[in-house]
């Protein structure tokens, strides 16, 4: 996302004066970006229907926290980045962020760190969305019931489903990101070595 785009953010805080304190972190550190404040799971839903950019996100509501907020935000836009903005992290919290399953944590006592997280988190997104680009890119063409992958008979270069022959470390690396050595097996040595010793 370039720097100067606006970017949405939506926000589960229902302390008003955290609130102000969050805008005014990423105000100073010069993000152009709109924040909608929410304090209720509907108002939550609503602005998921417009796709922000980032989630933040305190502890939350009695009736609606942040663990039940990132359960609906990973159905309704698993891409969008979320980030827990609160000096009370719960265990529960905790597994989420040692498993992956947030962007970031943020204390709110080091709110320094807020926009460098925003920027972190949306860089990791768009990698992510370009990696889903390149492998929907070369998705091989065949009948998901049939178990024929098109490759070529002479360069061994797989058909994509654009029509596009692609080297297969190029495929295999997209889809299975696995990374090829280059070497010569025995049998292929001689055709490219002479052979060495007496005659």
């Amino acid at each position: 996302m370039p720097v100067n785009k606006e970017i949405r953010i939506l926000y589960l805080e229902d302390v008003a004066a955290d609130a102000a304190m969050v805008n005014h972190e990423l105000q100073k550190s010069g993000l152009v970006f709109r924040c909608e404040r929410v304090e209720t799971r509907e108002a939550f839903l609503h602005e998921l229907e417009q796709l922000p950019d980032v989630i933040l996100s305190d502890h939350g509501v009695p009736s609606f926290d942040s663990l039940a907020a990132l359960g609906v935000a990973r159905k309704k836009c698993p891409d969008v980045p979320f980030i827990f903005v609160t000096d009370a992290l719960s265990p529960e919290m905790e597994i989420e962020k040692s498993s992956g399953g947030v962007t970031d944590y943020v204390r709110k006592s080091q709110l320094n760190y807020l926009p460098v997280a925003v920027l972190h988190a949306l860089h990791e997104a768009a990698e992510r969305r370009n990696e889903k680009h390149r492998l929907k890119e070369i998705r091989p063409t065949r009948n998901l019931e049939s178990p024929l992958l098109p490759i070529c008979s002479s360069c061994k270069k797989i058909r994509s489903a654009q029509n596009r022959w692609i080297a297969p470390e190029v495929f295999f690396h997209a889809l299975l990101q696995v990374s090829f050595t280059h070497g010569l097996c025995p049998e292929c040595t001689p055709k490219f070595f002479r052979e060495t010793g007496s005659k």
